[in-house]
């Protein structure tokens, strides 16, 4: 695709995300993009051989939750082991998948009733061989002889977290665990605009980045005998944020960001933030699998 090209299909995006079936005055400030992608990137599935031991599918979402799935590509079982599978954050701290803490969630229902008889004091005035007016007003009276009774169940779940998981065959299993990655996200990009004083143009590298995250996997194909590692590195390689000089010129910003990031609409993952007065949520972010395999 042209440059001139996909310039256009940049803003088309944009144009489609600030439009809406009503009429909105929308009062656009600043624009922002981020991206992530792993160190040693995989385009596709397709990029991946067909011999692949283990395959790793890292999934962020718009506020950098990282969640992992992981797919068997052998014949074999495949053994998880996750307490020595961790995440590491930008910050250098490790986290293991596997969490030994018991968790206890309880729940209580109480049935209540009554048990016993009521005795009219009529009848016993009537037996008694008292007439008149009193008689006539017992009548209308009953001592009770029953009391209340209430029962109380309590269900109680103990959640206990398993510290290996088996995979089938060609088959893909969740981590278990959400992560956060520390500066990636819409809040993130809200912020970088709201603070900027002027445009800001970044492409980083793996080892110049402001966010990373480092993912290790412990797994094994012969029941558990030995286990090998697969190590996911991803970082995010680029920040801009372009302020709209003048009310309306939006189109203006997301050339900006086009002319020092043109692959923007490329990237496995990104996300566009547009600072405006508008109620309705107008950002964009793409969530594709980041990809690894050994």
């Amino acid at each position: 695709m042209k440059k001139s090209a996909k310039t256009a299909s940049l803003l088309l995006l944009a144009a489609g995300m600030l439009s809406s079936c009503s009429t909105q005055y929308l009062n656009v400030t600043g624009v922002a993009y981020q991206s992530i992608r792993a160190k040693e990137p995989v385009t596709s599935r397709l990029d991946i051989p067909q011999d692949a031991t283990i395959i790793v599918s890292c999934q962020v979402g718009g506020n950098g939750e990282f969640n992992v799935l992981v797919q068997n590509n052998t014949d074999k079982m495949m053994t998880i082991d996750r307490t020595k599978s961790f995440f590491r954050n930008q910050s250098g701290n490790s986290e293991p998948y596997y969490d030994p803490t018991v968790r206890v969630q309880s729940q209580s229902t109480t049935v209540s009733g009554q048990t016993g008889a009521s005795v009219n004091l009529g009848s016993i005035a009537s037996a008694a061989g008292v007439g008149g007016v009193l008689g006539t007003a017992l009548g209308g009276v009953n001592v009770g002889g029953s009391r209340g009774t209430a029962t109380t169940n309590t269900n109680t779940t103990y959640i206990v977290d398993q510290p290996q998981i088996s995979i089938a065959p060609h088959g893909q299993a969740s981590m278990g665990r959400t992560f956060m990655i520390e500066g990636v996200g819409l809040s993130f990009l809200s912020q970088a605009v709201q603070g900027a004083q002027t445009d800001v143009s970044n492409v980083f590298s793996p080892t110049q980045t402001y966010a990373a995250c480092n993912l290790c996997i412990s797994y094994s194909v012969d029941e558990g005998k030995s286990f090998e590692t697969i190590f996911t590195d991803i970082y995010a390689n680029s920040l801009l944020v372009s302020k709209v000089k003048q009310i309306g010129q939006v189109n203006d910003a997301l050339r900006y960001i086009y002319l020092h990031k043109n692959d923007a609409l490329t990237e496995p993952w990104y996300a566009l933030y547009f600072q405006s007065d508008a109620k309705k949520n107008n950002n964009k972010v793409q969530i594709s699998e980041i990809l690894n395999y050994k």
